[in-house]
Parts: C-alpha cells; structure tokens; sequence
C-alpha cells in the first residue's frame, strides 16, 4: 500500500498547540521523529506526487526509520529535498543488501544531501557512493572516516565539485578519486602539504598557458589527477589536488577562493579546519553546509559538534514553520525555543528574525530587545552577529527615533569589544554599512565613528580597522579631516598628549602596532599612510635590484617594540623612502616582512639605522626567507656592521612571502634598521 501524503509515515502526530507542547515534542526522539516527517512532507510539496511508484515505497519505509529520517532532516540543510528522495531512493535500489550497515547508511544520505544541490548531476550520485562503499570495504579509507557523522562526510564526498566528474582526463572524477587514493597515502595533517607534489608551472612543456584550452590537451588519455602531478598547474590545480587527495582517503576537506587565488584546507581533527596554500584570511569556502565565510565553517563546526543542541533547535524551527501562517504568536515563541536550544545555530537566528521584521514587525523598544539579543549571543562570533544584526538594521532604525539609532548600533560595539573572533574578517566592510545606515549627514558618522573607536580601543582585534575605516572615509576628505583627527585625539591623547599631533601620534603608534599584531595588511597600510605626515623618513639610497618593489603594499613586524620606537616609521622600512623600527634589548630579536605580494626575489637590500657604534646592535646580522612564515631559509649572514647590505638572489628565492632579519646571537641587546626593501617579479 502507497504511503498516503497525508501520513507521517508510522510517526506519531503530534500536536502542537501550546507553549507547553512546543517544549514536550521537541524534546524527545519521538516527537522530533514526527516533526522531521511533517517537515519533509511540507518542504517536498507536491514532488512527491510526482515520484515513481518504488520511489513512493521507500519514501513510506524511510520515513518509519528515526535514524534514517535523522540522517537526511539533522545533517544541514537540503536544497533541493525530492531531488534528495530521489537520488537517496536509487542508491537504495543498487545496494539494499549494503545499506543494511549503519556506515553505509550516513554516506549514502551524505550523498543523497551533496548531489541534491543545484547543478549536481544526479545520475553520478551512485557512482560516488559505490566508491566510499567500495573503498571503506576493502580498508583503502583513513580510519577517520568510520567515525565521521553524515554532516561530516558531506565534506568528504563532495570531492571533484560539481563540475568535473567524467572520468579519463575531463574532471576531478571517480577515477581522479581511485587514483589518489592509491598513490597519496599521508597522516591527516600531511596533506595540508599535498598540493606540493603537483609541480607550479603556469605553462606546460609545449608552452601552452594554463589560463588556456591547450594546457593538458596533450595529455587527455591520463587520469586527471595524475596528469596534474606530472603536468604542473597553479593555485587551483594545486589545490584541488591536495584538497581531492584527502577526501579520496576519506578525510574532508574544501577549496576555497582567495583574492587571485585558490587554497585549500584540511580538517585534522574534530573542531579543526587547517587552511593550506592560503595566502589570505578573505576566503570564499567552496563547499560549507550554510554561509561561504571562513567564521562560517568555525560557527557550523562548534554547531553541529553539539549534535544534541543542534537536533532540537532543528525541531522548534519545524515547529515554528508549520504555525507562522496559522499561529504567528506561538511560531515566535517556537522561535525563541529554538535560539534558546543553540544560540550559535546562524541560520536559525536569520529565519527567525527574518519573521519578526516580516510578520511581527516589533515595536522600537523591541528592536532594541532583539539587536541586543543578537549581539550578546553571537558576540564570540562578531562576523555572525553583524550577518544577523544587518538584517534588521533598515527597519529597526525606522522606527527607532533619530537620538537612539546610534546607541542601537552601538550595542553590537559593546558586545564584541571584548572577543577576538575566531578569524579576521572585513569589520570595515560593516562599518560603512552601519555608517550609511545613519543617513548622509557627515557629523553623525563622525559622532558614530569616536563613539565607535572609544568601546574598541582596548580590542587586539577591532581598534585597528576602526582606525583604518576611519581614515578612508574621513582622513581623505578635506572637509572632514580636521574633525577626524580632532576624534581620534579626544579618544586616545594622554594627559600629556600635547597637541593635535602629539594626539595622533599617541593615536597611531598602538594602532599601528595592533594592526601588526593581527597581521593586518590593510589596516596596516592604511594606517601607515596616515601618518604620513609624522614620519621621519631615512635619505639613505641604495641601488636596488631589477623588477618590482615587492615589499611595498606589505607588513611588518618586529619581535618586540620600545621607548625609542616610532611606529609611524615602521610603514617606510619596506618602502624607497625608508623608515625605522627599535626593538627593546632581548635575545636574538628580529623583525619580520611580509610581502605586498608572493614573489620571485631578485635580490634585497637592507639598510642600518646606525653604522657607527651602534652599528654592532646588528651584529650577526642573518637573513632569511620564507613562502609560508614557518619554514625558513636563510640567504644572507654578515658581521660586517657597515652597510648598506645586497643580497642578490635570482634564481634562488623563486616563491617568497616572507623575510626575516634578526641578530642571530645570544646577547641581551636592542636590534633596530632603517629599511628591508625586496625587490622581484609578482607570481599573483
């Protein structure tokens, strides 16, 4: 007999018809079985009329099955759910004998889950089933795998993308899959290094650019992956690779987009996402079960690591969807149950603020209540906070007054002052949007940035990019920059702070030092411009060698800073004009440089501040590169304290990030230079 569409499918109904019901059926196995049903059956709709009448039949034994149904309902959301029906049906069909293994069961509802996404070709699913299952069989898989839940291998058996998986030569597919497998055997935390085995040539050997069609042209009888270990590629070949070479050994893994650039990561272990060939913190995650930010994997990781918390917050957002039509005032307190189960749970504080500003449309004192709410409990994750608190930002500032949309903004500013956060993320990005929220009238942004950069002074994290946010949008405008600096030395001038100057510098000089501190380029160069004025430059010239100024646009920082330090100095020691830096005296002290750009070093010159007594601060005087900021090789060494020093290097340094100067010694002493400038052709 047909399941009939009105049927929970051997599931209990259940009722929920009072806030105390809400609590009751949400709580047990039981009740949330039966609200996952009644929830698949809305999301489907009228798809599953149209399913086959064997898919009909499975449809009705899945949905008597508490672990199946929870398989497919609590392991992130599905985009397309009778797509998913579908694909898990046949999978089904192939291999009801196997399916019986619990193990089979979740990779087979992971792939049931990936392959229902939009452009996923439903008729590969099998085979990428078939390959996990093929492959745990015979033990090829890391035993990681065997303890992975469906959400997680969602990150394994999304390998290859949606775009590649004809096998012989055409994509990252089932054959890539086997080959990896076989011949990249690593411990998980090697293959954060597995892109390396790949060659980087941007032209094959027939001269052929990979940004052509002709790049593995002549290689189409080889299996994808094998050609790009032989053949070469770039950043997206490379990391494809590596990142394809862990999923095939059953350890997930993502790419992930980069400013002009492709990178990957590598979870490790449980909470443990390791980024590989990254050259940013601006990355773009290329598989992620909600949102495409690097906070976004942290958030869901923790989310779904409280698997428990998770399962109910899912069941009171069911509740909540099934009432909001007909019982809008118990669909918010179903709401507010599910925020109360996982206040992490993002997508659960989107979807329930989206139906008040939608349907309760709340009174201004509410809106208060809420953006408060939404800062306070998301506040270890600012970038989460500010995805939610933006969506309620146009009308929670309608219908606040004019004197209290300020504070209301700055009550997200409160919250998070006093995290870190997990990750950068553009903050200044949220400025602007805060800032125009408040209308064109300039005097209130600016009222808005002091109050801003006051509760932020003390943060390691967002005090910089205020500044840096501050001095974009004010610095540059003549009829604004008198009342920014004014701002910026009524927060941060001392006692003795003395005049606008003096309050700026005062200003600047921590600024500068958090931005390098947090590994801020931008807010580094930004704030290094500034104090453009402030700086005292070091005349000093010496030849440079060919190609570009690679250490401009980049950061530095020294292993420890003084009284004698200016760090309004610090932007010009990577520049042509130079600059200055003073450490404190300490062993073995350095100053590191990280390039405006990956490069090909030609050479570099470094420049003293001092060459006559205390010339031999300096002295031995070790250079060394470095293309991830880990492992370094050194270049130079020198106990001649007399310089300027070039250090050619072409055709020796041909991937460079990073340079380090220090004293490579055992003396207590100060280390200071006046300039560390790179020069060399850009490979981005």
């Amino acid at each position: 007999m047909l399941l009939p569409l009105s049927s929970t499918g051997g599931a209990a109904v259940v009722e929920v018809s009072s806030e105390a019901s809400i609590h009751s059926t949400a709580t047990t196995p039981e009740g949330r079985h039966a609200l996952a049903v009644t929830e698949l059956k809305r999301a489907t709709g009228q798809e599953l009329e149209k399913l086959s009448r064997s898919d009909r039949l499975f449809v009705e034994r899945l949905l008597e099955s508490k672990d199946r149904v929870a398989d497919f309902m609590l392991s992130g959301p599905c985009e397309d759910p009778a797509k998913g029906l579908r694909i898990l049906a046949a999978l089904w069909k192939a291999d009801p004998q196997g399916l019986r293994d619990r193990h089979e069961q979740t990779t087979a509802a992971a792939v049931a889950l990936t392959f229902a996404m939009k452009d996923w070709p439903e008729d590969k699913a099998i085979g990428r089933y078939e390959y996990f299952r093929d492959s745990r069989k015979a033990g090829q898989l890391h035993p990681q795998f065997d303890g992975l839940h469906t959400w997680e291998k969602r990150f394994v058996v999304s390998a290859g993308g949606n775009g590649g998986f004809a096998d012989v030569g055409a994509g990252w597919g089932n054959d890539s899959l086997a080959w990896l497998r076989d011949n990249v055997k690593l411990p998980v935390s090697d293959y954060t290094g597995a892109c390396w085995q790949a060659p980087y040539k941007l032209n094959n050997l027939f001269g052929d650019s990979i940004h052509g069609a002709n790049y593995y042209a002549p290689f189409t009888h080889e299996i994808h992956a094998k050609r790009v270990r032989e053949v070469g590629g770039v950043c997206g070949s490379l990391s494809h690779y590596g990142a394809t070479a862990a999923r095939a050994n059953g350890i997930p893994a993502i790419t992930m987009g980069e400013p002009g650039h492709c990178a990957y990561a590598v979870r490790i272990s449980k909470g443990n996402w390791q980024p590989a060939y990254s050259l940013s913190w601006q990355r773009g995650l290329h598989t992620s079960l909600w949102g495409r930010t690097w906070t976004q994997l942290v958030v869901q990781e923790a989310a779904f690591n409280d698997k428990a918390a998770y399962d109910v917050c899912l069941a009171h957002l069911w509740q909540a969807r099934s009432l909001k039509e007909k019982n809008p005032e118990l669909a918010e307190l179903a709401y507010a149950a599910a925020l109360e189960a996982q206040p992490i749970n993002v997508p659960a504080w989107s979807e329930s603020v989206d139906f008040l500003r939608d349907v309760r449309k709340p009174k201004p004192d509410a809106w208060s209540i809420i953006g408060k709410s939404i800062a306070t409990k998301l506040s270890r994750y600012p970038e989460s906070a500010w995805d939610v608190f933006s969506r309620i930002l146009t009308p929670a500032l309608a219908a606040l007054p004019e004197d209290k949309r300020v504070d209301f903004l700055l009550t997200y500013h409160q919250a998070i002052a006093k995290e870190e956060g997990p990750v950068m993320w553009q903050f200044d990005a949220a400025l602007e949007a805060q800032s125009k929220a408040l209308g064109g009238d300039s005097s209130k942004q600016l009222e808005f940035f002091e109050e801003v950069l006051a509760i932020q002074s003390a943060s390691k994290s967002w005090f910089a990019p205020t500044i840096a946010w501050g001095q974009k949008k004010f610095g540059a405008d003549p009829s604004a920059t008198n009342a920014y600096f004014a701002a910026l030395g009524r927060v941060f001038s001392s006692a003795d702070a003395g005049s606008n100057e003096a309050g700026l510098r005062a200003a600047l000089g921590p600024a500068i030092l958090a931005a390098e501190e947090a590994g801020n380029v931008e807010a580094f160069q930004s704030l290094g411009k500034a104090g453009s004025s402030l700086r005292k430059p070091n005349p000093e010239k010496a030849e440079p060698f060919p190609g570009d100024l690679l250490s401009s646009g980049g950061l530095m920082k020294a292993s420890s800073t003084s009284q004698w330090d200016h760090p309004e100095n610090h932007w010009g020691v990577m520049e042509e004009e130079g600059g200055s830096f003073h450490t404190a005296s300490e062993v073995r002290p350095n100053v590191v440089v990280r390039l405006g750009k990956l490069g090909d070093v030609s050479g570099i010159v470094v420049l003293g501040s001092d060459y006559g007594q205390n010339g031999a601060r300096q002295m031995p005087l070790k250079i060394s590169i470095s293309e991830d900021g880990t492992t370094w090789t050194e270049v130079f060494r020198t106990t001649e304290q007399k310089g300027p020093w070039r250090i050619p290097l072409a055709g020796k340094a041909t991937r460079v990030q990073f340079v380090k100067a220090e004293r490579d010694d055992d003396r207590n002493e100060f280390f200071h230079l006046a300039g560390i400038r790179v020069y060399g052709r850009r490979l981005q």
